[in-house]
């Protein structure tokens, strides 16, 4: 009960972008460019305009080699993430840049008419580069994703349902454990290849002994060149 409260007494609001672009260059190689932009209230408040002050921009660069059996292969050699802090209620901030390269596996399936896809990353952070709190960590990331037709008005458009969990564990000096997990619900409209999903992400994060969660309004988007 104490870390429920806890949780909830730092409850956090934010509005998140994220779009990614691919394009196959050979039906087994592709090369792609992700970008995500987040924004928060000031949670140190009762600000509840999402769109208030920067939490994270992002850019990754992505390798893809599909493999057999549906699997795909992903590798970022290096994204930059620059994130930004609010140290208290007058809305005084702070940044600090990290930089990660990323290992990826991913593996679709076909649950009769539900598409679902399973993926793990592993990555390798550099946090506050640049700065004197320097330190390097690691994480491992899985996320499982179901995608359920709800409408087919043509062969190529349909509007689904997309839910998916990411659990984080991570790996840092003086901690391995829970770093935080995330629950996504969205409706997905698809047209090809193209997809464009809004929808509510929920997650709950581990900071030192104490708990807190995230609430995200979140546009994903991916395209497909």
């Amino acid at each position: 009960m104490v870390l429920v409260t806890e949780a909830h007494s730092q409850d956090r609001r934010e509005a998140w972008l994220r779009v990614n672009v691919i394009h196959w260059q050979k039906p087994t190689k592709a090369v792609g460019f992700e970008f995500h932009q987040r924004m928060q209230a000031n949670y140190k408040t009762e600000d509840k305009n999402i769109f208030h002050y920067p939490s994270v921009t992002l850019f990754r660069p992505w390798l893809y080699w599909k493999l057999n059996k549906n699997w795909i292969f992903w590798y970022s050699p290096l994204s930059y993430h620059g994130f930004t802090t609010i140290k208290n209620a007058a809305g005084a901030t702070d940044t600090y840049t990290e930089l990660r390269t990323t290992l990826g596996i991913q593996r679709n399936y076909l649950l009769g008419k539900v598409n679902n896809r399973n993926r793990a990353w592993y990555e390798f952070r550099f946090i506050g580069i640049g700065g004197d709190a320097y330190r390097f960590a690691t994480r491992l990331r899985i996320q499982n994703t179901f995608i359920v037709p709800l409408w087919r008005p043509s062969a190529n458009n349909q509007l689904g349902y997309q839910l998916s969990n990411e659990f984080l564990w991570a790996v840092q000096s003086g901690y391995v454990g829970f770093d935080h997990n995330r629950f996504y619900n969205a409706l997905q409209w698809r047209v090809g290849k193209q997809e464009i999903n809004l929808g509510y992400q929920w997650s709950l994060h581990k900071s030192g002994t104490d708990l807190y969660d995230r609430r995200q309004l979140f546009l994903n988007t991916s395209f497909e060149l």
